[in-house]
């Protein structure tokens, strides 16, 4: 099932390399409870003077929005608001924001949400300095310039679309997600204020932890293996296991839903430079074909191939298994990676996520293992190992439910 492919991934991995060349911006990072309020002083730094609050009606209705627009009311600086921004969110969806954005007469952005508010943000805030179609904003380094300045206000933790380099965004003509790739797409700050999480539900908790886990993983397994995406990646994996069940079951616990917002961030610096792999590529398929949330579709997809990588980087799944604080005693490097994979399916059943994809069909398996290919060797990720087509079948036929 699994092959070697020797010269494909070495080439995958020097392709990769390449495209981390570029220097990627970095934001500057506001942070801890009630670290909001500083909003209006970096909207005077960045120079900016009325923004476009990018968000989502639910965000409106549980008053998060109405926290960050009296603040601004506060400070009398005038702003307005799209709230249009839906899951898995659309080229249309963001020519709508853009058109709002200049209705107005804006002159900068904040995102205030979660990975999909955040990704049309980037993509309404690059699209407004640029002379181009927003569906032109495709594939590697559609940007020519820095865009209009840019806040981030994550509202879950787990995305790490605030960090990122990167943003998926719905083609509906294709029916396919598109990641756009530039380092001018991170913003120029992140704020990252626990108390914004604390009414996260506990099953969007779950997956979006497990996203930023997933994250973290895939880099540490890819063959980069740059210093900074190594620490970057056992710190929040450290974090994830040391603190997402807590945020699951005590969703008011303001520690733990900052570790969890500092696991995030770290884990998209870390999946920005060190990449993402197959479990994107087919989680992507999932929430294209069935509309699953993308972080339950890496939850439940994480454990087949990390058990499958066993064979190839088991050093690195043992590294993990470290930073995941495993007690693993003398056991040697094959059993310390078999228990991170086992700490994987433990964890998973514990936030209660579903060890089988129920929602997979059989028929479905050719086409979606065809398109993650096309993502996953197309980009090209610097995998641990190659697939052919038939060897990811046979890995996403292990989700199908009993």
């Amino acid at each position: 099932m699994a092959k070697t492919y020797p010269a494909k991934r070495l080439w995958f991995n020097l392709a990769a390399r390449g495209l981390t060349v570029l220097r990627q911006k970095l934001p500057t990072l506001l942070t801890g409870k009630g670290s909001l309020k500083l909003l209006p002083s970096e909207l005077e730094v960045q120079k900016a003077s009325k923004p476009l609050i990018v968000t989502d009606a639910s965000l409106i209705k549980v008053g998060l929005v109405s926290r960050l627009t009296t603040i601004l009311s506060e400070s009398s600086i005038p702003f307005a608001i799209f709230d249009g921004v839906l899951p898995d969110p659309s080229f249309e969806i963001c020519e709508y924001g853009l058109a709002v954005l200049k209705d107005n007469g804006c002159d900068s952005v904040i995102a205030l949400g979660g990975g999909s508010v955040i990704d049309a943000a980037k993509i309404i805030r690059m699209a407004a300095t640029h002379k181009k179609p927003v569906g032109a904003f495709k594939g590697l380094l559609p940007c020519r310039n820095s865009g209009l300045p840019f806040i981030c206000v994550p509202t879950t933790a787990g995305t790490g679309s605030e960090a990122a380099a990167a943003a998926v965004i719905t083609d509906q003509k294709q029916h396919r997600k598109i990641t756009v790739l530039d380092p001018r797409l991170p913003p120029d700050s992140a704020i990252l204020d626990p108390e914004l999480c604390v009414g996260l539900p506990p099953g969007m908790t779950a997956a979006t932890g497990m996203d930023a886990l997933t994250h973290a993983v895939e880099a540490y397994t890819n063959t980069l293996h740059y210093s900074d995406v190594d620490m970057q990646a056992l710190e929040a994996t450290r974090l994830v296991f040391a603190n997402l069940r807590k945020a699951y079951t005590q969703g008011d616990d303001l520690e733990a839903r900052e570790a969890m917002l500092r696991a995030s961030h770290l884990a998209g610096r870390a999946f920005t430079r060190g990449f993402v792999g197959y479990i994107h590529a087919v989680a992507h398929r999932f929430g294209e074909r069935y509309h699953i949330p993308h972080g339950l579709a890496n939850a439940i997809t994480l454990p087949y191939f990390i058990d499958l990588y066993r064979d190839v980087v088991p050093e690195r799944l043992a590294d993990l298994a470290a930073a995941a604080g495993l007690d693993v005693g003398e056991a040697d490097i094959d059993e310390q990676a078999a228990a991170f994979v086992e700490a994987l399916r433990r964890l998973n059943r514990d936030l209660g996520i579903p060890e089988k994809a129920g929602f997979l069909k059989r028929e479905d398996i050719p086409g979606i293992a065809a398109a993650a290919l096309k993502e996953a060797h197309g980009t090209p990720y610097p995998l641990p190992m190659i697939l052919d087509i038939s060897g990811l079948e046979a890995v996403i036929a292990l989700m199908l439910p009993d």
